[in-house]
């Protein structure tokens, strides 16, 4: 047995040599490039799904939001906002407290509007097209929207499809409004 390592040499010229270096860093660039599209692809997906949960969240607190949009103390346009305000102020003198209740009663009305404005370009795109288009809108209306929420139930009930089919279509009417609510950032490209 022979427990010796033999060396070899091999001789290159200065050509060959700048070759494989151009080849190993070619090879090195895909690698990274590579690497590089999967962390973005992943990223968008991550933004996208976060999208569509946001979507989601809107629409099943929808009813709570609008109440609090209907019923809320502090209405931006209103003349007594000042009156309002001092009279929180003087309950516990933090202006942290009263910013926060102005900026959220602010941000939940330009939400709720917001949303409304929405679905009816949602409404009325879905007018325009299809009957199961039509269908989808209803039943976002009916689980969502409309005072008197619906089960999955009654509305497979209600269209004559089944319960699968409304699944189906609330996915798919949550990512058209997630494009609504939020842009181009809402649409998936891949």
């Amino acid at each position: 047995m022979d427990t010796e390592k033999k060396v070899q040499f091999v001789a290159l010229t200065k050509e060959e040599i700048d070759a494989m270096i151009q080849q190993a860093a070619l090879a090195g660039a895909q690698v990274a490039s590579d690497a590089m599209m999967v962390g973005q692809r992943k990223s968008e997906k991550e933004k996208i799904d976060r999208r569509l949960h946001n979507t989601d969240l809107l629409l099943r607190n929808y009813r709570t939001l609008k109440a609090s949009y209907e019923n809320a103390v502090y209405k931006s346009k209103e003349g007594e906002v000042t009156e309002v305000l001092e009279d929180i102020m003087t309950m516990k003198d933090d202006k942290v407290i009263v910013e926060s209740i102005k900026t959220s009663a602010k941000r939940t009305a330009i939400m709720v509007q917001h949303i409304d404005k929405m679905l009816d370009v949602y409404r009325i795109y879905c007018s325009k097209l299809s009957e199961k288009d039509k269908r989808r809108y209803k039943i976002i209306k009916a689980l969502y929207i409309s005072k008197t929420p619906m089960t999955i139930a009654e509305i497979s009930k209600k269209f004559s499809v089944s319960k699968v089919t409304v699944y189906e279509d609330i996915k798919i009417a949550k990512e058209r409004l997630s494009s609504l609510f939020f842009g181009i950032d809402g649409l998936r490209f891949f």
